[in-house]
Parts: structure tokens; C-alpha cells; sequence
């Protein structure tokens, strides 16, 4: 019996490390394949936050060429919400423009961009704004259905956390 206790100790340490090892194996693929992605904006953030150095607080429009939506938006802030939405759709900077001319239009999605940028800004402001049985502000963004895919699914969003919504108070 006091041969057993001590090997129930031993065993029951070497299955947790094993189990521990292992969960933090399959956690660290998932963070390496996002931490790629990221690693490729951020060289490209790098290199154009180089190329705008010191006008870094004027507004976007003044600095970069051809900006539509973001307009009155600091030149830090338009490299943030790229960046961002670059990872709300899980792509890098490649997927919506020539990395040798951001200004450049000829890639891709600029036009349905831009609507989505308005679609989203009108949703927030005029319908989700207005919702008075959340306990706090309700917000969407690009995430909100991309879920880091660059085309959300077509039955819609998936169910964050434990899918339960807030309930009202009374």
C-alpha cells in the first residue's frame, strides 16, 4: 500500500505532462500558421511605416495615394485597419493589392470593399446602435462573418464562445 500511493502520484504526473505537451503541440501549429500571415503584413506595414516616417499623424489622404473610405483617418491608424482586415479575411497584403503599387485598383475587391467598409459603418450606426436589450454596445466588424476565411460562409456567422446571447434586463 505505501509502494502504491506513490506510483498512483508518478502516473497520474506523466499522463498530465503527456496530455499538457500535447494540447500545447496542436495549440502552437494553430499560432504558427496565424503568426505566418501576420509575419507578412507586418513586413509590409514595416516597409510603408519606413516610407511615411514622420507623417505618421497626418491624415491618410494627404499621404498615401488613392484613399476613398478612410479619409480624415491619420496615416498609422489606415496601416492598423489594413492590417486588421487583412486578418479579419485571414489573407496578407498580396490578396487585395500589388505590393510594388498599393494605389494601384488593377489587383482586386476594391470597389467591394469599399461597400462592405460602408455596409458595416451603416450597420453599426444606424441598426446596432439603436438595439436597447444588449448590456453593452453591439459592433460588427469584417470578423464578425469573415472569421478569418476570405469568403464568408453563406449560412452565416459562426456562434462565438458558448452561443448563448445576453439577456435582457428587465
Amino acid at each position: 500500500m505505501k509502494l502504491l500511493i506513490p506510483v498512483l502520484f508518478i502516473i497520474i504526473g506523466i499522463s498530465s505532462f503527456v496530455s499538457i505537451s500535447s494540447t500545447s503541440r496542436k495549440d502552437n501549429e494553430a499560432i504558427v500558421w496565424k503568426d505566418t500571415l501576420m509575419a507578412d503584413r507586418e513586413k509590409y506595414i514595416k516597409l510603408y511605416k519606413d516610407s511615411i516616417r514622420g507623417k505618421e499623424s497626418m491624415a491618410a489622404d494627404s499621404v498615401f495615394k488613392n484613399i476613398k473610405v478612410l479619409k480624415g483617418k491619420s496615416a498609422e491608424q489606415v496601416l492598423s485597419i489594413m492590417n486588421s482586415w487583412g486578418h479579419a479575411l485571414g489573407v496578407t497584403c498580396k490578396f487585395c493589392h500589388d505590393v510594388n503599387d498599393f494605389a494601384s485598383e488593377k489587383p482586386r475587391h476594391y470597389l467591394q470593399t469599399r461597400e462592405m467598409f460602408d455596409m458595416t459603418n451603416q450597420l453599426n450606426r444606424e441598426i446596432l446602435a439603436n438595439l436597447k436589450t444588449f448590456r453593452q454596445p453591439v459592433v460588427m466588424g469584417c470578423i464578425s462573418c469573415h472569421n478569418e476565411m476570405k469568403e464568408p460562409p453563406h449560412d452565416g456567422p459562426r456562434v462565438q464562445g458558448n452561443g448563448a446571447r445576453p439577456r435582457p434586463r428587465n
